[in-house]
């Protein structure tokens, strides 16, 4: 059974969680900036980590709450420990695409911007985790197919954007690590990694972990070395070049 906290000083302000979970999250009172935990047993988990996944700070805490009895654990999916090379995606300046677009032509952007996306991921062997509302969290086997994937989106993107006159600028973070997979689902560090090295690219950029870019088909500059928020360990990035 899970458990949701709101980790107040990463919390920057209310909106997807309430969205996505609105019986679960609302409003903090006496805080009305930030959000706060209203009933998370009143969603499924799948709901409440899709919820946590979508928050941009990484500010909503799950945690395992292992007191249930025996019988209330049948058909529960186990949880193992499991290698990943994760995905993050995310249009860049979304709030103020919608705001110039309009909500009618917004949605038809981003019709057109989920399909194209989940095409890609679909053959490159990608599982789809959840989507996060202009971006997506995916799931590889391999570093090579995550990258691939990558390189692929970019490169679609490219080419629409130059037939077509315009498409949204994405970006995109790849980080391969071991994670806790519940069902569907992934937990643990190396996805909040992959999630904050999404972060750190621009759009139409690809950065990834230096170690899951290493010896790929892709070349690679502008190593550095990284801290990000929430991370303590510094991290060594690259930037993927597609073209």
């Amino acid at each position: 059974m899970l458990r949701a906290r709101v980790d107040r000083p990463r919390c920057i302000g209310a909106g997807n969680c309430i969205t996505i979970a609105p019986t679960a999250f609302d409003w903090h009172r006496g805080d009305f900036a930030k959000a706060g935990v209203a009933d998370a047993a009143s969603v499924d988990e799948e709901k409440l980590r899709e919820a946590a996944l979508a928050c941009p700070t990484l500010a909503i805490v799950l945690e395992e709450v292992a007191e249930l009895l025996p019988w209330q654990l049948r058909g529960r999916a186990p949880t193992q420990r499991v290698q990943r090379t994760f995905m993050f995606t995310d249009i860049v300046g979304s709030t103020s695409l919608l705001e110039a677009m309009g909500d009618e032509a917004w949605q038809s952007l981003l019709s057109w911007h989920d399909k194209t996306l989940r095409a890609m991921f679909g053959a490159n062997r990608g599982e789809e985790v959840t989507a996060t509302g202009d971006g997506f969290f995916v799931a590889f086997e391999s570093p090579d197919d995550a990258l691939a994937c990558a390189a692929a989106i970019q490169r679609g993107l490219a080419e629409h954007r130059s037939s077509a006159g315009f498409a949204p600028q994405v970006r995109i973070g790849v980080h391969a690590s071991d994670a806790t997979m519940v069902g569907r689902n992934f937990t643990g560090k190396g996805v909040h990694e992959a999630s904050r090295i999404g972060g750190l690219a621009e759009g139409g950029q690809i950065v990834a972990s230096a170690e899951t870019a290493a010896g790929g088909r892709f070349p690679t500059k502008d190593a550095r070395t990284v801290t990000v928020k929430g991370i303590s360990d510094p991290i060594e990035v690259v930037t993927v070049d597609w073209r």
